[in-house]
């Protein structure tokens, strides 16, 4: 009986130690001392770091790439030049490049300053005059030059052709009225004399001709004030001296002066039937006393309001004989 019981003794001590030897496997949580909440979500928040970091690689990425170029279009527009007398000014269809639509009067303005390549036409606009902007304020067009525009030195009728110009090419892109700015501001005058404090009105395209319908007219001298139809060049002439041609000229009023290289004999003024814009009819009768036999000039011109200089001498030499 005793050795039973010390055999089932035994057993259960064996048996005791097998399972004491098992439990120390079994890692049990320490519920006296947890672990810190920052030790729990340190794997989340690694994820989330790696995540971001993703992110902004592919922005680096992103921003990396080359920025779509938006390409230039080529489309036509329509410009006014006047002819290398100024007389008339004449339409030429042009082609010029914009990114987008909305560009093309800029466009079409800088390259009517560029000028023609028609060898009969002739811009009248410094190359190194910029067109700031144009800007559409209440349907009316806005353009904005730099302020070297007002080194030009065009002349009334010049400056005439300048406005209407200007006011033409914005014509074609619906704006019937143009304002012409410097540098951004409303100025009262340019070049001295043409007023630009109101919007500037576009005339009828269809009163322009085309530069391959341009017709040479019979003048036997001419430039941008003046067309004289007579005395010929080195015409004879005896008693008198009739000019008679037509004027652009600021009020009408031309002045003359006749002079044999030495001395001035004879000056005045007279007034043609129209002023600037159009072209008024004048006649000059010079009358000469009994010296012959010599050489002398008429000389035509246009005063200045801005300085009273002249603008736009015109030549005519003549031979008194008996």
């Amino acid at each position: 009986m005793k050795r039973k019981m010390l055999i089932f003794m035994i057993i259960l001590l064996v048996s005791f130690l097998i399972l004491s030897s098992r439990r120390k496997d079994i890692t049990v949580p320490d519920v006296t001392n947890p672990p810190a909440l920052e030790e729990i979500n340190q794997p989340l928040e690694n994820e989330k770091e790696d995540e971001k970091q993703e992110s902004v690689n592919e922005i680096s990425k992103r921003n990396l790439s080359p920025i779509p170029v938006e390409k230039e279009e080529i489309y036509q527009v329509v410009l006014y030049f006047a002819d290398n007398d100024l007389t008339n000014t004449y339409r030429i269809r042009k082609e010029v490049k914009a990114r987008r639509e909305n560009q093309l009067p800029k466009a079409a303005l800088e390259a009517w300053i560029r000028g023609p390549e028609h060898e009969e036409l002739t811009g009248i606009i410094p190359a190194d005059v910029i067109i700031e902007y144009v800007e559409d304020i209440n349907g009316i067009a806005h353009v904005s030059f730099s302020r070297d525009i007002q080194n030009s030195n065009l002349g009334f009728s010049g400056e005439l052709i300048f406005a209407e110009q200007v006011a033409m090419i914005m014509q074609q892109f619906g704006f019937n009225k143009t304002q012409i700015l410097i540098e951004g501001r409303v100025s009262e005058r340019l070049f001295g004399s043409l007023y630009i404090g109101d919007p500037i009105a576009a005339n009828d395209p269809e009163s322009y001709l085309w530069v391959n319908e341009k017709k040479t007219d019979q003048f036997v001298l001419q430039n941008v004030a003046f067309r004289i139809y007579e005395p010929s060049l080195y015409a004879k002439v005896k008693d008198r001296i009739v000019v008679r041609g037509l004027a652009r000229v600021f009020e009408g009023t031309i002045q003359y002066e006749f002079e044999d290289g030495h001395f001035i004999l004879d000056k005045g003024f007279v007034t043609a039937t129209e002023g600037a814009p159009g072209w008024g009819e004048f006649e000059i009768i010079i009358e000469l006393d009994e010296v012959t036999n010599y050489s002398g000039r008429v000389i035509l011109y246009e005063e200045s309001a801005k300085d009273g200089s002249r603008l736009h001498e015109l030549q005519i030499p003549v031979n008194v004989r008996d």
